[in-house]
């Protein structure tokens, strides 16, 4: 219940926020050019609450919460409303419709931009505050992985990805994320004092789901050189059964030595039902003990699990963690170069939607955003920042897709009248009005769909 909770006040804190923003993109620069402002509403349908401003360039125009916050809008003053006939000269003047093309196509373009705008003032915010990761110290890469073929043999520290510069773990993690897509990545790093440069390659790959995000993360090569000792054993588990404690170090396995958690996940992995011997290191001693990994079926393939988890970073003593302190110049720098990125993710994402490249199993709807709200809500507020700063990016990008209904929709129409010379006719701007909605009616239901599957399965 509590979790509900958390879920439903951070989906609603989010959408007041993001929405609000996004709509008053639109309602600063109507007002900017001289445009009448009706009603400035956050949420859809009954309206729960209203007032009117009074002050400064809210003076006249009603703002209102409504019943479904799912969304918002800005009405403003349009001499093809019918609401609007016998309206007097000046505020036929002040109408949206009667305005010049270059103003209504920048009053359209201010709510997607505020949200850009948004997004780069909370990664400001976000990555000004201390931060602690793990040291980008990368492990020995498995066989055949890029990282391996370009040479990197594991213990080199990356400094830079793709001429980025890398402070820690965190910085190489977002790195990998925007090369999702790529072929092709850089990486430079130091070992001994000596900087080197490897240039790894992949090839072609299989389209993007759920699943398989990951597995395109790590399929470069680039794991954390996390040693292998336990942090944790899961009572009544395999382990747990054999007599493995907290702090063992599993020195061999099936009597061959190792010194990563990764190399011991893979081998316990691969025995589900079967055998392995570890040699422990405990106490300045080496003890073996032999474990039988339970199988445990992930994604239709069945894997071993000896149910241990590693030694948190945290306690690992100096060299495994880096602190770092951005200066405001260095944050809002930062800041613009993240949404940047992440804009173009997006944007890549949605192309790849397009093309086949990715599942549409990808699109998520407000169940998964409460979810993640909740969940970042309850983290901190550096982490909600984070997740705002994502969801109002998608939303921006979202916005300018060209489709009847959006902003870009809109923006398309100008676009065409721009080149005619006239607007629209009524018919042309119907009939895509009927698209849009069937585009956004098909959308959401995708979304619910997805949300609904993954909460059922």
């Amino acid at each position: 219940m509590a979790v509900f909770g958390s879920s439903l006040l951070g989906f609603l804190l989010a959408v007041a926020i993001l929405v609000t923003i996004h709509e008053l993109g639109h309602y600063l620069a109507a007002r900017w050019c001289g445009v009448k402002v009706i009603r400035f509403s956050v949420g859809f349908g009954p309206v729960l609450l209203k007032w009117v401003g009074k002050r400064s360039i809210f003076a006249g125009t009603e703002f209102a919460i409504s019943a479904i916050p799912l969304g918002g809008y800005v009405r403003m003053h349009d001499t093809r409303d019918p609401d609007c006939s016998g309206d007097s000269e000046a505020d036929t003047s002040a109408a949206f419709n009667k305005q010049a093309l270059w103003k209504r196509s920048v009053i359209v373009a201010a709510g997607p931009a505020a949200n850009f705008v948004l997004a780069a003032v909370l990664y400001a915010f976000a990555l000004a505050a201390p931060d602690r990761d793990l040291t980008a110290m990368v492990a020995k890469p498995e066989l055949n992985s890029p990282a391996a073929m370009a040479g990197i043999r594991g213990g080199e520290r990356i400094l830079r990805i793709n001429d980025r510069d890398v402070a820690h773990w965190g910085d190489v993690r977002w790195e990998l994320l925007t090369s999702l897509f790529d072929a092709e990545m850089r990486v430079d790093v130091e070992q001994g004092g000596a900087e080197r440069t490897f240039v790894l390659t992949r090839g072609e790959s299989s389209p993007v789901t759920a699943d398989s995000v990951g597995a395109r993360l790590s399929g470069w090569g680039l794991v954390f050189d996390q040693p292998a000792i336990i942090g944790s054993v899961k009572a009544a588990g395999p382990a747990h059964a054999v007599g493995l404690k907290d702090g063992d170090r599993i020195v061999a396995v099936d009597g061959v030595p190792i010194r990563q958690w990764t190399q011991l996940t893979k081998a316990v992995q691969a025995a589900p039902g079967g055998q392995v011997k570890l040699g422990v290191s405990r106490q300045g001693s080496i003890e073996e003990f032999v474990v039988n990994p339970r199988a445990e079926l992930i994604g239709g393939k069945s894997v071993g699990r000896i149910d241990v988890a590693a030694i948190s970073p945290l306690k690992l003593g100096e060299g495994w963690l880096t602190d770092r302190q951005r200066t405001i110049p260095e944050a809002i720098v930062a800041a613009v170069a993240r949404t940047y990125d992440a804009s173009i993710l997006t944007v890549r994402l949605l192309w790849g939607m397009l093309t086949g490249d990715i599942s549409l199993r990808q699109i998520s709807g407000p169940f998964t955003m409460a979810e993640g709200a909740g969940a970042t809500l309850s983290q901190g507020a550096v982490a909600f920042t984070l997740f705002l700063a994502i969801v109002s990016i998608s939303i921006g990008v979202l916005n300018l897709l060209p489709v009847p209904m959006l902003d870009g929709g809109q923006l398309l129409y100008h676009l065409f009248e721009a080149l005619k010379g006239a607007p629209l006719s009524e018919r042309a701007e119907a009939f895509g009005q009927r698209v849009g909605i069937g585009f956004v009616t098909a959308l959401t239901a995708l979304a619910l769909y997805n949300d609904f599957l993954r909460i059922l399965s």
